[in-house]
């Protein structure tokens, strides 16, 4: 997750927001999966949510392929 120079937990929004729109060029859509790794990751990406105001859905099992397919068809990309 992408944090401010020098912080534990304050998020870097542009730089976020830069590298999910990396996920869909050129007018195409795109899909982008954040792997959270610990409390401090979870902390970032609620204040992330909040900022942008959007609720960005967890793929339960990342071990389930299946889980995956969903989350991509939820979102249209499937």
């Amino acid at each position: 997750m992408p944090i401010k120079f020098g912080t534990r937990d304050e998020p870097d929004y542009e730089v976020y927001l830069h590298r999910i729109g990396r996920a869909g060029r050129f007018g195409r859509k795109g899909a982008v999966f954040n792997l959270l790794c610990g409390q401090t990751d979870n902390v970032v990406m609620k204040k992330i949510e909040d900022y942008f105001q959007h609720s960005v859905p967890e793929v339960r099992n990342w071990q389930r392929e299946e889980d995956f397919e969903a989350a991509l068809k939820d979102a249209g990309l499937l």
